[in-house]
This record gives structure tokens, C-alpha cells and sequence, in this order.
């Protein structure tokens, strides 16, 4: 048995005579004189019981939880009665605007505890966190915005247990605004549990585990704090929940619900829910659609790219969300390779989970094993016994991996529609921000009849770009050069990769973003070399992502999988890192890491000219 979704554990655990409508509160009536009066209403449909006496909310039915690996730490509190100073009631009632029975109905309570800012235990209001009944976590919050969340415990929305069957919800930014629309009718609203932070980042490693609390839902009204950093996590709501399910809640002049519930009244405070407005319809704009984004990119700076950590790449080319990127080079050089190290130093350092699709990296274990190799610096194979990570490490590797990058290799077909499909549901899923599509050519393209391809690419790339504006994702396409030519005036080297030269034509450069490439510009004279050049050819909006450039001095360890700048790799800092170690005042000698001279890594059986032509233009697709 289910209800919207959720399936039910144990069915009707208050004993509820079958279909009443009204029932004894489990809750108070115990404590009643009149302890056989039917004072809680019975709703069959949501598996709610609301008591009429004491405004408390009761579940009649236990659901199945979602399993989790991670342990977390539950606090526990006192089953005593929840009982308030008299000094706390006034000011929920006078400066906040909450009654004493909304305080109750949240199962709010009071307790002394040891706080940040203030260095010492003082009175707290604690907000409990609750999931099927169970204390998951406490918000402790005293004087000054002191506040804190226990200590090691899961954080999940606040007041969730009352949004799992309904068919709306609301989703706030703080719990004074939960008890805020509590205080105006509506019971059926969560919090987020640490709010969005004054830079506008945006975390919502909460709502993975909890995704099908909202997947139910028919509307979710988003009535997040009227700032910027509200502005910016509204936006990645309906990014994860899709506009079409979401609507607007305008507080006009009001930060947020409890102002708003305090300037003008719970009654008001209700009708914001039925004014509510749907997300704009993608197509048609006017300025005051982008009004508010564009203050605050007047005041706090455009949506610029965002490093690499790698300070020689950032400036030739940086991660900007709504962009198309051109990997380019001849095959086997190292564009992939390189691509899938920048989006792990990116997931490592900003939680920035990518999806990719790349059957020429099949099967999965191989793909994976080189992301961890990379990651954790040494070789998971024994046959390299004098290199070989330990269990420990290839398990933290594993876990990383399997945090960050989700392979798509859809069965039935590689059309770009099923790839498609699978991105979506890994944004709302996992939050993903980046798709690579590696290479070009493994994409099962549909060309209509008689269409040339120079236009049929125009139209792909224009495809693209709607579908990565509307996901808020970058998308990274990687396509191969044409066939290598020798340069005779530059002792034989192969010609630089460019723009111009990637297979299909022009029209890529012309319709990308930007256009990078990856050369080992001494491979056909010498193949032991492991020199690399990175470089971006074309940036569309230059001040705000790159400067087309060269970048050398690059080098390829494949003892470490890794690829060193100058000499030093940029897994170096993350190698600290992850170890508990500060990179600041350690020297590199001071913890190991395996490092021979990368030419050395390229020894092989000399090759003639024609075999090493061969091995570089050698393109199964």
C-alpha cells in the first residue's frame, strides 16, 4: 500500500477505528479529562490526523525509509512536555509573530548549550529535525545570529515529515519563516536547513537522498529569501524540480516570510501562496524578467568563469555554465585525458559532479580506474607492483568517483535525444554541471534528407545550446582534428591543431563558445617526448572567461596519470588535502609522491616514421 508515492510500512499504528472520520487524539486525549472525545479529524487520503484540541499534526501510518551507507550521529531530547519560558512565548509572539500552539505543532523546544559566538552555554531555541518521527538533527540558534547544527548529524529539511503526502509544498529559507506559513494555514512547508550564503553559492547535497519527498509533488511554491543569494538558489530549485512544477512567491518589500508575516498578517502572508506565479515560459523576455540579476551583477560583478585551479589555464580559458567547449587535437594526444583531470579537480573542490558520455571509454571499469589513478596519484593494477596504490586508497578513490562522474551508454541507441533524456534526470538527481560528449563522432547524428553537413552541425551545436542554457550546465564536446600533416619547415613536426581543422568543418568553431586544443608538438619526431601545449583559439566573451593563448611548460607523468604545470602537479594541493595536511607549510618531500622524469614513462620499441603516422591518424570512427 502506498500513498502518493510513499509506500507504508505499518498501517494505521493508532488503532483507528476503520474509515472514521474522527478519532481520540493519540496525543493529548490521555492527558484529557474528557478522554473519549473524538477531537482529532481523520483524512484517509494523506494518512493525517489533525487534532482539533491541541493543533497537532498525527501521521496514521509509518513509511519505508530510503537506506542510506553514511552513519550519522541522532541527537536525543527529553520526552518531557515541551513547556516555554515565559520570556521565550513573548518574543515569538511579539517579534516574530508565532503562537505558542505553531511552536508546539513544530515540536519546538528550549534548552541551555555550549555556543560559537558565544563561548559559553546559554539559553537556545532548538529546532528539531525530524524524519518519520525520528530526531535527525537539532538547529540550536541564541542571541546574534548565533547558531548551530549538532554535530556530526544528517542534514535534511526542516519539517519534512509534514510535506511526505501532500500533494504541494512550500520550500523556505530559514525555520522562523516554516512556523511563519505554520502561523497562516500551511503546514505542508520545509526549510532548508542551512540556507544560501551571501556569495549566492549553491549546495543542495540534502535533497539527493530526499529527492522523492518532492518528486510527488504537483506545485512547489519557492518562497526563499527576497536577496541575491536567494535570487541564485531559486534558480537552481527550479533547475533540480523543473519549472514546470515550481512557482514563484513575490514578498514584495519583505525579506522574507516572517517579515512579511509581521508587516502584514498571517491572512496576507496565505494569500502570497494563492498568488503565487509560474516560472516564466522559456521563449519571450523583456527586462524585467532579468531585472533583479542584473542589479546584482551591477553591484557584486558579472557571471564570470570559474578557475581551473590552475592558474596558467585560467588565463586562456575558465568554466562558465551555459557554454559549449570544442576539445580539439589529433587522436591520442591527451584532450580527453586533460578535460577529465580539470572536471576532477573541479569535483574535488567544489563538489561539481559531471556526466559523461564516451563509448570509446568503455568498459566502465577502465574508465573508472583512470579517473582514480589520477586521483589518487599511483597505478590500481599489481602488474606495476613497485607503484601500486594500497586497498585503502583505491576504496577512497572509488568513493570519490563514484561521488563525481556518471557514465551515460544508453542501450538502445546513441541519439542525442537519449543522451539527453539521462542528463536531465542526473540534474535533478545528482545536480550535475557539466556533460562531456567525447567524441563528436560516436553521437548516432539524424541528418534529414539531402541536408549538408556543414548545416546539419549548425543545427547540432544550436541544439546544444538550448539544451544547456535550459539545464544550466557546460557542455564540453570533444572532436578530433583532421589527418596529421608533417610541417617540413619545423623539422618535420605535425602543424599545430586548428580551429579551423576539426573533422566536419568550420562550422564547430563557428558555432561554439570557445575552441581549445591539446598538442604534443614533438610526438612525430620523437615520440619518448612528453611535452604538451594547451591552448584556446577562440573565447566568445573574453573578458569574462579567457584570453586566447598558448600554455606551455606542460608535461604528462603517466607513472602518476597526472599532467604537471611547470614542473608541479595540481593534485598536489588535493594530495595534502584529502591527507589532513596543510600545503602551506609542508615542502613537497614531505609526504611522497611518486614522480619520475615523464620521459622516461614514454620508453617503447623505436618505431619508423610510417608506423608512428599510422598509430597518430589510426581513427576507428
Amino acid at each position: 500500500m502506498e500513498i502518493n508515492g510513499f509506500e507504508i510500512e505499518q498501517f494505521n499504528i493508532h488503532g483507528i477505528a476503520s474509515k472514521a472520520k474522527t478519532s481520540v487524539c493519540p496525543k493529548c486525549s490521555e492527558h484529557r479529562k474528557k478522554k473519549t472525545d473524538k477531537c482529532m479529524s481523520v483524512f484517509w487520503d494523506t494518512g493525517l490526523g489533525q487534532c482539533n484540541h491541541c493543533g497537532e499534526t498525527i501521521q496514521l501510518h509509518t513509511y519505508k525509509k530510503k537506506q542510506t551507507e553514511k552513519v550519522y550521529v541522532k541527537p536525543k531530547i527529553s520526552n518531557n512536555e515541551i513547556q516555554y519560558t515565559e520570556q521565550f512565548i513573548n518574543y515569538a509572539k511579539d517579534v516574530r509573530g508565532v503562537s505558542e500552539s505553531s511552536l508546539k505543532r513544530l515540536k519546538i523546544s528550549q534548552a541551555k548549550e555550549w555556543m560559537p559566538k558565544a563561548k559559553g552555554i546559554v539559553d537556545c531555541i532548538l529546532f528539531n529535525y525530524y524524519l518519520e518521527n525520528e530526531l535527525i538533527n537539532i538547529k540550536y540558534r541564541s542571541k546574534n545570529k548565533d547558531f548551530k547544527l549538532f554535530k556530526d548529524a544528517e542534514k535534511i529539511f526542516y519539517n519534512l515529515d509534514n510535506i511526505s503526502t501532500a500533494k504541494e509544498c512550500i520550500i523556505v529559507e530559514g525555520e522562523w519563516d516554516v512556523c511563519a506559513f505554520v502561523e497562516a494555514g500551511y503546514i505542508n512547508c520545509v526549510s532548508v536547513p542551512n540556507g544560501f550564503n551571501l556569495k549566492g553559492d549553491v549546495s543542495l547535497d540534502y535533497l539527493d537522498n530526499y529527492y522523492n519527498y518532492f518528486e510527488n509533488k504537483e506545485v512547489i511554491y519557492l518562497a526563499v529569501d527576497n536577496d541575491a543569494a536567494g535570487i541564485h538558489g531559486q534558480k537552481e530549485l527550479i533547475r533540480r524540480f523543473g519549472a514546470e512544477k515550481c512557482k514563484i512567491v513575490d514578498f514584495k518589500d519583505c525579506k522574507d516570510a516572517n517579515d512579511y508575516l509581521i508587516k502584514y498578517g498571517k491572512e496576507k502572508l496565505s494569500n502570497t501562496i494563492v498568488k503565487a506565479k509560474d516560472v516564466k515560459i522559456e521563449g519571450v523576455f523583456s527586462l524585467d524578467d532579468v531585472r533583479k540579476s542584473m542589479l546584482y551583477s551591477y553591484k557584486n560583478g558579472q557571471n564570470r568563469g570559474t578557475t581551473t585551479y590552475i592558474e596558467e589555464i585560467d588565463k586562456a580559458w575558465t568554466w562558465r555554465e551555459g557554454e559549449t567547449t570544442i576539445w580539439t587535437g589529433y587522436q591520442n594526444e591527451g584532450k580527453s585525458l586533460l578535460l577529465n583531470q580539470l572536471c576532477a579537480i573541479r569535483a574535488y573542490w567544489e563538489d561539481a559532479k559531471v556526466a559523461v558520455f564516451s563509448p570509446e571509454n568503455m568498459p566502465l571499469d577502465d574508465f573508472y580506474n583512470d579517473i582514480i589513478e589520477m586521483y589518487i596519484g599511483k597505478s590500481c593494477d599489481p602488474y606495476y607492483s613497485n607503484n601500486y596504490m594500497s586497498e585503502d586508497e583505491f576504496k577512497e578513490g572509488m568513493e570519490f568517483v563514484n561521488k563525481n562522474f556518471f557514465l551515460i551508454h544508453p542501450e538502445g541507441d546513441f541519439k542525442l535525444d537519449s543522451i539527453f533524456e539521462r542528463v536531465k534526470y542526473l540534474v535533478r538527481k545528482k545536480g550535475i554541471r557539466t556533460l562531456i560528449i567525447d567524441p563528436y563522432n560516436t553521437i548516432e547524428h539524424k541528418m534529414n534528407p539531402g541536408e549538408r553537413e556543414d548545416l546539419y552541425i549548425s543545427r547540432f551545436m544550436a541544439t546544444l545550446k538550448r539544451f544547456e542554457i535550459e539545464q544550466g550546465i557546460s557542455i564540453q564536446l570533444v572532436a578530433h582534428q583532421l589527418t596529421a600533416r608533417k610541417n617540413e619547415n619545423d623539422e618535420g613536426r605535425y602543424y599545430k591543431p586548428m580551429l579551423n581543422n576539426v573533422k566536419g568543418g568550420g562550422t564547430f568553431a563557428d558555432k561554439s563558445d570557445n575552441v581549445n586544443f591539446v598538442w604534443r608538438p614533438n610526438r612525430a619526431i620523437d615520440f619518448k617526448d612528453s611535452e604538451v601545449i594547451f591552448g584556446s583559439q577562440k573565447i566568445k566573451k573574453q573578458k569574462l572567461v579567457g584570453i586566447p593563448q598558448d600554455v606551455e611548460n606542460i608535461d604528462f607523468d603517466i607513472k602518476m596519470n597526472r599532467y604537471l604545470f611547470n614542473g608541479v602537479s595540481p593534485f598536489t594541493k588535493i594530495d595534502f588535502d584529502r591527507k589532513g595536511l596543510d600545503y602551506n607549510n609542508l615542502n613537497v618531500e614531505d609526504v611522497r609522491f611518486p614522480y619520475v622524469d615523464s620521459k622516461d614513462a614514454f620508453d617503447k620499441p623505436e618505431m619508423s616514421e610510417e608506423e608512428i603516422d599510422k598509430f597518430l591518424n589510426d581513427d576507428p570512427f
